[in-house]
């Protein structure tokens, strides 16, 4: 199967024409050898991206993306290799290999289709209920009054669940769905007598994966309920995987493209509101902790991300973690702080939309931003101390990716704990070492007295 594999690779590789390819996405005019137009990952009037037919290759001269064929289909349709290798095949009319599969995987791929069928019929039910049904009215008023126009509701798909106990299990059992499906789908749970429906009066917030297939659901309870929770999410399964999922990034994906930045927020009420306020390309991470994948996703489509967790104790903990994470998968990091400890969408509704692009724009760097977290849980008046917060920095250091880097951030701990520099340096190598990294950062020189 593997010398398979690589024939079929070669082939569409070989066949594909670069500039035919890219001209589906980008219209492209010939100067010289190259052929040209607006890069199709940034936002820019001015032609920068150049497909050159003779390398096979394409490079942008704003953003610096480049790469050949392959690379241009995983950053333009925010997939893996396998699945660019795939949409080119079909481009090309070049049969995809398969190998046999067994019966548990066809089944499985079976299976797969039909819960994303029922979360799609599912979807445009809640959607129903919301603009037709009594109650829909008042998760209308509810929407409203937190600034999510009409116009957003349709890009989010946002609907409602009625507050009985079986009117989607009914409503989808009429279009041919089994109860057990819509078990294993999440949307209903079993009972005594039957399936009834798991989202029961909520406003029902669609989520999908990146290629846009609706995966699973969010739910935020409308009417005051001691014993309900305020919210309710889909249960994990393997199609629904909060650590490989960022609500909105597919409504978001064409902004974030442009902008080469995407804003991460915690919860999907908070992508919302941004949304609303006119700040197209925010993402969340549902809740859970960032992960390494979703790193991975924001990388194929943007150089920086800026987190903007609440500015509690617990936000602050979440985006130590998640800047490391996010510069392991090559991002630039930024940390945003919201003041008096609002959430983004508490924030953007009651300061609006500037003063949030304010706090972006003003937003700290990662690293400074665990250096001086670090430095705010010691004592670093005394000397022990400042030892101990440059110990737990200089793990940070270690992440980064080259010596002039390291060596910005050492001058400027040192400058904060008024240290030595060459102390710090001193103990950055011994570190390093210890942990197998190759940092080399050189010791300070110091200016020659003039005689």
């Amino acid at each position: 199967m593997s010398s398979m594999f690589d024939d079929f690779k070669e082939q569409v590789r070989s066949q594909a024409n670069i500039v035919e390819i890219v001209s589906e996405y980008v219209p492209l005019k010939k100067r010289g050898s190259s052929y040209w137009g607006c890069c199709p990952f940034h936002g820019e009037k001015t032609p920068s991206f150049s497909v050159s037919p003779d390398k096979n290759f394409f490079y942008c001269f704003g953003c610096h993306a480049g790469g050949d064929v392959f690379t241009f289909i995983m950053k333009e349709e925010n997939c893996t290799f396998q699945e660019a290798l795939k949409i080119l095949a079909n481009k090309l009319g070049i049969p995809v290999p398969e190998r046999e599969k067994t019966r548990q995987e066809i089944e499985r791929e079976k299976e797969t289709k039909e819960i994303i069928a029922a979360n799609e019929l599912a979807t445009r039910f809640y959607q129903a209920c919301l603009t037709k049904s009594e109650f829909g009215k008042l998760a209308q008023r509810y929407l409203a009054g937190r600034g999510i126009t009409p116009e957003i509701i349709e890009k989010f798909s946002i609907g409602v669940s009625l507050p009985g106990y079986t009117s989607l299990v009914k409503a989808l059992g009429k279009r041919g769905c089994r109860e057990e499906l819509l078990i294993k789908a999440g949307l209903a749970v079993k009972g005594r007598n039957g399936a009834y429906d798991k989202f029961r009066g909520r406003v029902m917030i669609p989520i999908e994966d990146a290629r846009g297939h609706v995966v699973g659901f969010g739910g935020r309870i409308l009417q005051n309920n001691a014993e309900a929770a305020k919210y309710m999410n889909t249960a994990e399964t393997e199609w629904f995987n909060k650590r490989t999922l960022l609500f909105g990034l597919h409504a978001a994906i064409k902004e974030i493209k442009s902008r080469r930045q995407a804003i991460i927020v915690e919860g999907y009420m908070d992508a919302i509101s941004l949304h609303a306020a006119g700040i197209g390309w925010a993402v969340a991470s549902m809740g859970t902790a960032f992960s390494a994948e979703q790193a991975k996703l924001l990388a194929r489509v943007c150089d920086e991300v800026v987190l903007s967790y609440d500015s509690d104790e617990a936000g602050q903990r979440a985006d130590m973690r998640a800047v490391s994470i996010a510069r392991a998968a090559g991002l630039r990091v930024k940390v945003l702080a919201v003041p008096d400890g609002k959430d983004p969408d508490e924030f953007v509704r009651r300061h609006g939309t500037e003063a949030y692009l304010e706090l972006v724009k003003n937003a700290a760097d990662g690293i400074d931003f665990q250096m001086r977290q670090v430095i705010a849980q010691n004592n670093v008046s005394n000397l022990a101390g400042k030892v101990e917060a440059v110990s737990n920095i200089l793990p940070f250091l270690l992440e980064c990716k080259n010596d002039i880097e390291v060596a910005g951030y050492i001058r400027k701990l040192a400058q904060l704990l008024t240290i030595d520099e060459s102390l710090i340096i001193s103990e950055y190598r011994k570190m390093s070492r210890k942990s197998g990294s190759q940092g080399q950062v050189p010791l300070p020189v110091q200016p020659k007295a003039v005689r």
